[in-house]
């Protein structure tokens, strides 16, 4: 054969088409366990496309895209889906300044709404594929956990995968209204909301999972529904089903507390807010949740300066926006500085 011009020293190990023994004791599970068993890599790539509000504009918003396409790899189970979320922010951050803050605010606050839409080109897993409906997202907990797990089982010492991270346009959205008195500009990530922990549609979906477990006779991999009174018919509980299902009951659960806020509002002979008294320690308390470590003494002479010696006073009609950013603050921590206020009040000073 060499003769020919052929070199069997020099083909792939393993030959194109075949499992490597890794590969091949992960899925069969034959023989002993190879030594030195390499992790299994996913190969992602990513990019993303959120908003920004244009500067001078209430209620513009400017496109802010990736640089092209960008790539990261994670060992699959290595990480929980609060950490692979922070260190898809990081990629983000890395691959445009500013896109870190706006992913992590995002996540942090749960608006504007960010789709973070995965898919994996394998015949073996038909609901991960690009054109698979619902289209396959990983919003959630209960859907990262089933790309993983997917991954996983499929047994590949690399696996590649595509994530793109699109958000809503707040200008177009039915919400309009309320994220232009909560969503300004990207934030610090070291905010006193840690990810996901007021989720209401990551709560409901974990719930829905708890109540629904793997059922092999139906689907060795994910959750299922079953139907009430046919036992042939089921639902694959994918993250883009358990999205959709949050979803619908997390409107009853809106609607539900608005008609009970409706009923408890108070009536016209309330009383009147309460005065307003100076107290610059509890203004530099809030000043160190809201604003980063560096910036912090450098916020404070500029308001102290402008007689602001109470956090409450941010909530003053008088203090504008347009106002605060004349003093020389910029418009992120603006936003910061008005929109905290009320999580600040919450919370033990």
């Amino acid at each position: 054969m060499s003769r020919r011009g052929y070199n069997l020293l020099a083909r792939e190990n393993p030959p194109a088409g075949y499992h490597s023994a890794a590969e091949s004791w992960r899925i069969h599970r034959l023989g002993s366990e190879p030594a030195n068993l390499p992790p299994q890599t996913i190969q992602c790539t990513a990019k993303f496309k959120l908003f920004f509000p244009k500067k001078g504009s209430p209620n513009g918003y400017e496109t802010f895209a990736s640089n092209g396409d960008f790539s990261f790899s994670l060992t699959a189970g290595s990480m929980s889906f609060d950490e692979f979320r922070s260190m898809v922010a990081k990629e983000c951050e890395n691959n445009r300044e500013g896109a870190g803050d706006i992913v992590r605010d995002a996540v942090a606050s749960g608006s504007p709404r960010m789709d973070w839409w995965i898919s994996l080109k394998l015949r073996a897993a038909p609901e991960f594929n690009k054109s698979a409906k619902p289209k396959p997202n990983i919003n959630i907990e209960a859907g990262f956990l089933a790309w993983i797990n997917v991954i996983v089982e499929l047994g590949n010492d690399t696996t590649n995968s595509c994530l793109e991270l699109v958000m809503e346009n707040p200008a177009s959205s039915s919400r309009c209204e309320c994220f232009q008195t909560t969503w300004a500009e990207p934030r610090p990530s070291d905010r006193a909301t840690v990810a996901g922990e007021f989720d209401t549609l990551n709560v409901i979906s974990k719930k829905l999972v708890e109540l629904h477990k793997p059922n092999t006779k139906y689907e060795t991999r994910l959750p299922v529904f079953l139907h009430l009174t046919k036992d042939n018919h089921y639902i694959p509980l994918t993250g883009a089903v358990l999205d959709i299902w949050a979803k619908a009951l997390e409107k009853r659960v809106d609607r539900t507390m608005n008609d009970s806020a409706t009923n408890n509002s108070p009536s016209p002979e309330s009383d009147p807010p309460a005065l307003i008294e100076p107290n610059e320690d509890l203004l530099r308390k809030y000043i160190e949740l809201v604003i980063k470590p560096e910036k912090q003494e450098k916020v404070m002479k500029i308001l102290v300066d402008h007689d602001i010696a109470h956090p409450n006073s941010f909530k003053s009609k008088t203090i504008t926006e347009e106002k605060m950013l004349k003093w020389g603050l910029s418009d992120g921590i603006v936003a910061q500085l008005r929109d905290n206020v009320s999580v600040f009040e919450e919370t033990a000073h």
